[in-house]
């Protein structure tokens, strides 16, 4: 039997949202687009959802020109506060959170206007239950769902804070938000560097540390307390990838070991467990497989650098693929990205999990004859990355990885993406009909 589903739809002509700067001080930006057709009048920022509210706006924007733009507004973004249940240290506390099925608002919210006219309006949000939320994704294998992820997603803004060196600061740090804000505004795929520096505390947990490009950046600990407590919480799954070991682990084992004591500690009965039997990729696994016995986090390491029996540890998943254009202009990274996410027949990503990660390094910035720091190098890729995979690139993705990926809305992307997925994959006897309404 053919069956055949016919939708209905409207685009909003010029989509508006706000991000976050990668500024030394955040400022709210206002966005626009892709594909622009219709430019609104003006562009307002109110502290109010401005449908249910007569409030004036704090600013107001009249530079919607092109079909895609961004503009960074003098708007200072104040301490994040999220709602009752979602801040860390609201842990202690008897009653569950509130689940926000479609995210929840915080106080800045952006509406287009022609004249008097509202056209569109959106917030910056958090989106704590986004997975649990989006129709059928528990029917996909984690190979297929878009991931939205950060890289060296524990270099954090405030977390080397004491230090007054340039080098930390401009070029070691790459995220914005803390490993718990990220969490909660929907990331959920983590990169993880982690080093080793011997201390005499009587806790080998304190030995351990996140690094980025060879040195030391804040305690390993605090990381993995974030991410178990938040997967309680939430009851969403979390990829935690172990992908880099750059200080104090070659040719000794027995630390390797030492760090899988600590995770088998602090993470052990919330971690996803391989059935030894079956095909030994997580990455074909179903969320509803994975979650249905209350475990929520996956964890990539490279087993072979563990000594026997460790390396033969249910707890582990083996490491997926992982894409860089750390070393590629724009231009290089637009034809890499054809390859990868057209799947063609000489594409290396072939029905497996994959990693893109999103940067430029350090010395490819050299080769343009001016030192970038990370946040001006994420401040020219990420908009350019997430723009491409708005198109039917999206779909194929798997995990983005970004620096600094507040200055995008990569979790909204994730989330329509995934929705669009899950029901093509659900409704496989449907032919799916899209009728755009561009009038």
């Amino acid at each position: 039997l053919l069956k055949i589903y016919c939708s209905s739809i409207p685009l909003a002509h010029c989509p508006v949202y706000l991000t976050i700067s990668v500024s030394a001080k955040p400022f709210l930006e206002i966005n626009w687009g892709p594909d622009c057709f219709g430019p609104p009048d003006w562009v307002g920022i109110y502290s109010q959802d401005p449908t249910i509210s007569n409030m004036q706006p704090e600013m107001r924007f009249f530079g919607v020109a092109n079909r895609t733009g961004k503009f960074k507004t003098d708007m200072k973004l104040e301490k994040l506060n999220f709602p009752r249940g979602w801040n860390r240290q609201d842990g202690s506390e008897n009653q569950p959170p509130t689940k926000y099925p479609k995210g929840k608002c915080l106080r800045h919210y952006v509406a287009s206007y022609n004249g008097t006219e509202l056209l569109t309006v959106d917030c910056l949000k958090i989106q704590p239950n986004w997975m649990g939320q989006v129709k059928d994704l528990e029917l996909m294998p984690l190979k297929d769902i878009f991931l939205p992820g950060t890289h060296a997603s524990g270099a954090v803004v405030g977390s080397a804070s004491k230090s007054k060196s340039v080098l930390v600061k401009d070029y070691l740090l790459a995220q914005q938000l803390d490993v718990w804000s990220q969490l909660v505004f929907g990331i959920r795929y983590l990169d993880l560097s982690v080093g080793y520096k011997y201390t005499e505390s009587n806790n080998y947990a304190d030995n351990f540390w996140i690094a980025n490009e060879n040195m030391f950046i804040t305690p390993l600990m605090g990381v993995l307390r974030d991410v178990r407590e938040f997967v309680k919480r939430s009851g969403e799954l979390v990829v935690l990838d172990f992908s880099s070991f750059p200080i104090g682990f070659y040719k000794h084992p027995e630390i390797y070991s030492s760090l899988f004591d600590l995770l088998h500690r602090e993470l052990g009965d919330v971690a996803y467990r391989r059935n030894v039997t079956m095909d030994a990729q997580c990455a074909h696994r179903y969320v509803q497989e994975i979650l249905q016995a209350g475990i929520h986090v996956v964890i990539l390491f490279p087993k072979q650098e563990l000594p026997y029996p460790e390396n033969e540890s249910n707890m582990l998943c083996e490491p997926w693929q992982r894409f860089s254009t750390s070393y590629k202009n724009i231009s290089e990274t637009l034809d890499y990205m054809r390859l990868l996410f057209s799947r063609r027949k000489d594409s290396p990503v072939q029905g497996n999990g994959w990693i893109f990660t999103a940067v430029r390094s350090l010395e490819q910035t050299l080769n343009t004859h001016k030192m970038l720091t990370v946040k001006e190098r994420a401040e020219v890729l990420n908009p350019k990355v997430v723009q491409l995979l708005k198109g039917p690139w999206g779909r194929n993705a798997n995990v983005l990885a970004l620096d600094y990926f507040s200055n995008t809305n990569l979790v909204d992307l994730a989330i329509q993406v995934n929705a669009h997925k899950a029901f093509i994959m659900a409704n496989v006897d449907f032919i799916n009909l899209e009728i755009f309404d561009d009038f």
